[in-house]
């Protein structure tokens, strides 16, 4: 029976589903690791259960790095940060300023359910992380292109490779929280200057009628 080996055989939909497992208050202990080594090695549950019991043990102590996420190495502070997933190249924007008006929203959107965290994993990185295009270029956040961005790094991008983002991302949080105080302020003064300019020429236009 094939089981990986460490989080970088192990993909965000994988993740999510272990997170279910392990969440499930119905399933007993020996029923999560059925469970989970079900998943891991895309075998029956049937096949699982008649498994030696010391087989199976030996089978649950190969997957033990599941029990440590601190055994991914930490991404370095850089202001962006690439990377290829199935020969496409991305870009993750780590500087919170840097982000659209658009990127916040869709952001809080996503981050308003503390309890949602780990099931919106995809779609939190499919707003911060867009792609090369040609591998070199920068894009643009396109909110539109955001489901099926969501979509393949749900089924292709490695936990090794999303965690480290997460957590200096969530190291950003007090400035991101900041940032997007300053773009509303921002956008609120743009706005009520042009409602200003709208009302001084509906003025003029008036006195001079």
């Amino acid at each position: 029976m094939t089981l990986p080996t460490s989080w970088k055989e192990i993909s965000l939909k994988t993740y999510c589903l272990l997170d279910g497992i392990i969440k499930d208050n119905d399933l007993n202990t020996i029923d999560k690791d059925i469970e989970i080594l079900s998943l891991l090695s895309e075998k029956p549950r049937s096949e699982i259960l008649a498994l030696p019991f010391n087989v199976r043990h030996g089978y649950l102590r190969k997957i033990e790095f599941l029990n440590n996420l601190n055994s991914i190495k930490p991404l370095q502070s850089a202001k962006s940060f690439r990377f290829f997933i199935k020969g496409k190249r991305f870009e993750i924007k780590l500087n919170a300023t840097e982000l659209t008006g658009g990127q916040y929203i869709d952001l809080m959107t996503f981050l308003k359910d503390p309890e949602a965290t780990n099931q919106n994993i995809h779609n939190i990185l499919a707003v911060i992380v867009l792609p090369l295009k040609f591998g070199l270029f920068k894009s643009k956040y396109d909110g539109e292109a955001h489901a099926i961005r969501a979509a393949f790094f749900y089924e292709n991008m490695s936990v090794s490779i999303a965690y480290p983002i997460l957590v200096f991302f969530c190291n950003l949080s007090e400035h991101l929280t900041q940032a997007i105080q300053d773009y509303l302020k921002t956008e609120t003064v743009k706005k009520m200057d042009m409602i200003k300019v709208g009302m001084q020429d509906i003025m003029s236009a008036t006195a001079g009628s």
